[in-house]
């Protein structure tokens, strides 16, 4: 189905999660300052999906059901069907600017990729190639809001800390120093784990969670290779959010984007939580835990979502700056246009690295294509890179223009303060107003602490840069280059040939 943003609101008032923000237990996060807002417009997503007038655009006809269903949850076979998703991303990307990172697109993408090759789930005694399948059909058939969780603390990454020794394995792994998840044991009904992941972005807005293991891990660590799947309410989960710049954002005119766009993070800590078997896709298999998110188009499909997002950031980012130049008068001068060239010349990159994406496609099991990773990787990096550069170009533009602003929006309260706010600006009262606006809407961008966010989540949410620099060098196609170099030393001839050569040479 396609879910209404009506019925993903009605799903948030019915979950229960166990939400904590510093020292305070939230009870109802539809009504709280810190994610109504942000619940509102996961809301506004779901209604541009279900809208009948774009149904051919954005969703198509499940073979199995024959219902209609979201493109997120299209699995590709042919280059128009990873276009059919790219323009569902667009047109969400569209609502928050590319500034909802972690809207209900990118997870689809990862439990997609998952479903296109569920063969690497398969484990002796345990049928888990029919548990991702049969998630990935539950969650398409209903439209959920799935986020992640698949990274350690940094405090377990340490082979000392994350490995049971003979000094700490009879401890309670609460007392242990063992804080990463792992399982604590099994019955017939299913698994129990214990212990925190990070970083589940948008857990408080999500129905459920895809929990497992990014990043390899070493023979030794079998207890902490499970994937599994959980309702983000289940018993024993306790989400613990980091400071809300929603709730510190005194109205839409002050903080126009963290107003509605903070999609919040959260530290999860399972305390002895049981999964049902059927939510489970592998258990203590170091071989299919990694395989999951590398051996199947997981990684692909969803980060494919983030770039097509970032695109819309970027051209939204560009378009407010150009605005800003204008408004100042300086868009004329010649080394702003040089700056506003250099950021339309970073645009144009990444659409071209975009598109050239799905232009060269990869084949995967099954009859399944995916993304290039060549292009895909090398597009990640530039990103991680040039974002914060990016921004930083955009601050020099800005100078010392948004130090200039009053505290507030309540300037326009008082008659003598809008008078002197508008002298000020050189502008009609109306028009001081829409100056304001623009002046708070670009700092928000870049400048202030929900900016400050995006530079780090643009720079980490795929992990460190070198970890994808290392993926971008496995991925590049090195026969091509290596077949060039070994033509240009097999023109050289041989060593026999050259010193015969070099011997007529000096005979001459």
């Amino acid at each position: 189905m396609l879910r209404t943003g009506q019925q993903y609101l009605d799903d948030v008032k019915g979950r229960k999660p166990e939400v904590y923000m510093g020292g305070e237990r939230i009870e109802d996060v539809t009504v709280h300052p810190a994610f109504r807002n942000i619940i509102q417009t996961t809301a506004q997503l779901y209604d541009v999906t279900s809208d009948p007038s774009r149904a051919n655009e954005l969703s198509y006809v499940e073979a199995e059901t024959g219902e209609r269903c979201s493109n997120n949850y299209l699995m590709p076979r042919t280059r128009e069907d990873l276009l059919a998703r790219g323009r569902a991303h667009q047109a969400w990307s569209d609502v928050s600017w590319g500034l909802y990172g972690r809207s209900p697109d990118h997870v689809a993408g990862w439990i997609t990729g998952m479903a296109c090759v569920p063969e690497v789930a398969k484990a002796d005694g345990h049928d888990f190639e029919s548990h991702v399948v049969d998630y990935y059909r539950r969650v398409r058939d209903k439209d959920l809001f799935v986020t992640y969780a698949i990274v350690p603390p940094a405090a377990t990454r340490s082979v000392d800390s994350v490995f049971t020794t003979e000094k700490n394995a009879a401890l309670d792994p609460k007392l242990s120093g063992e804080s990463g998840l792992h399982t604590v044991g099994d019955d017939d009904a299913g698994i129990t784990v214990w212990g925190f992941k990070i970083l589940a972005t948008a857990a408080i807005l999500a129905d459920e969670m895809l929990v497992g293991n990014f990043q390899v891990l070493a023979p030794g660590m079998e207890r902490f290779a499970a994937t599994f799947t959980v309702p983000t309410d289940a018993p024993g989960i306790k989400l613990i959010s980091r400071r809300s710049f929603e709730q510190d954002a005194p109205s839409e005119l002050d903080d126009p984007l963290a107003w509605r766009f903070d999609e919040t993070d959260c530290v999860v800590f399972f305390d002895n939580v049981h999964i049902p078997w059927e939510n489970v896709f592998a258990y203590e298999n170091l071989e299919s835990s990694r395989g999951l998110f590398h051996e199947t188009p997981a990684h692909v499909l969803g980060n494919y979502q983030a770039h097509v997002r970032l695109l819309s950031k970027l051209r939204f980012i560009l378009g407010v700056t150009r605005k800003v130049t204008e408004m100042n008068g300086i868009a004329q001068v010649p080394a702003v246009r040089d700056m506003l060239a250099d950021l339309c010349i970073r645009v144009a990159m990444l659409e071209a690295l975009l598109s050239a994406e799905t232009d060269i496609t990869e084949e995967w099991p099954n009859g399944f294509i995916g993304p290039d990773r060549q292009t895909m990787y090398a597009t990640m990096d530039w990103t991680m890179r040039d974002y914060p550069n990016f921004v930083q170009v955009v601050r020099e533009l800005l100078g010392s223009h948004p130090f200039q602003q009053p505290a507030d929006v309540s300037v326009f309260d008082n008659p003598e303060t809008r008078e002197m706010y508008s002298k000020f600006v050189m502008a009609e009262p109306e028009d001081a107003v829409g100056r304001y606006k623009l002046m708070r809407l670009v700092w928000d961008l870049v400048g202030s602490e929900f900016a400050s966010r995006h530079i780090q989540y643009e720079m980490f949410y795929n992990g460190p840069r070198h970890v994808g620099r290392t993926r971008a060098s496995h991925y590049f196609r090195w026969d091509v280059v290596e077949e060039s170099a070994q033509r240009a030393l097999d023109d050289l001839g041989g060593y026999d040939e050259l010193v015969e050569k070099r011997i007529r040479d000096r005979a001459r």
